[in-house]
């Protein structure tokens, strides 16, 4: 049976730190038949500050869902429709739900970078974000938050696009640079990963470079 096409129930707000990709992951995001006047581009600092930045506009905007990308994700087509038909099924006290993105640096699928929001709850979302400096993973932190006020999200076996592809070096320094700290108990998959594909694809190198200077910051 198909699916009814509820795309106009949607507002999407690109999280951009001035990616290399983010012009093209509105274009992908348009293709999608998501019109122009229902797409944010959000570039606020610190990450904390983009979360509530864009749940304001979801709330005003006042369409049922609202859906946050971050500009390093390159969605495939009809990924947004699926991720709504997905939302519309859940319980009403899911909160968020989640899709799978090929990850370059993980070297294979995970969740990242692509947060549904059901509306109606942004305001419990956004009065459980962390103050700046608390946590290191503001969302995750605001999801636990809210899953323990009986507001859980989910994630979907829907892969959706593609993740920190097309980057540029400085991005890519800086994210693993910030990795080494989030994600060091990942060493073991990521190092050897990046050491074998090195020498065909300098972004390995330049991610390397970043999570060894990350390692050696303590501040």
């Amino acid at each position: 049976m198909t699916q009814p096409n509820h795309i106009d129930s949607v507002t999407l707000i690109i999280r951009s730190v001035s990616e290399r990709t983010e012009s093209l992951c509105k274009k992908l995001i348009i293709d999608q038949g998501v019109p122009d006047e229902a797409v944010f581009t959000i570039n606020e600092a610190p990450f904390s500050r983009a979360m509530k930045a864009g749940f304001e506009i979801g709330l005003e905007e006042k369409r049922p869902w609202t859906f946050c990308v971050d500009a390093d994700v390159l969605l495939k087509p009809s990924s947004i429709q699926r991720m709504i038909n997905y939302a519309e099924q859940q319980p009403l006290n899911i909160c968020e739900i989640q899709g799978f993105v090929l990850d370059k640096f993980f070297g294979g699928v995970r969740t990242a970078g692509n947060h549904l929001y059901r509306t109606s709850l942004l305001d419990k979302v956004i009065d459980s974000i962390p103050h700046e400096g608390k946590d290191i993973r503001p969302e995750t932190y605001a999801l636990n938050i809210m899953k323990a006020s009986g507001f859980p999200w989910c994630v979907v076996k829907e892969l959706i696009g593609l993740h920190d592809f097309e980057q540029a070096y400085a991005d890519i320094f800086r994210k693993c640079f910030v990795q080494s700290h989030k994600l060091l108990s990942y060493t073991d998959l990521f190092i050897p990963f990046w050491r074998r594909n090195s020498n065909a694809d300098i972004d390995y190198k330049v991610a390397l470079a970043g999570f060894a200077e990350g390692i050696k910051y303590s501040g």
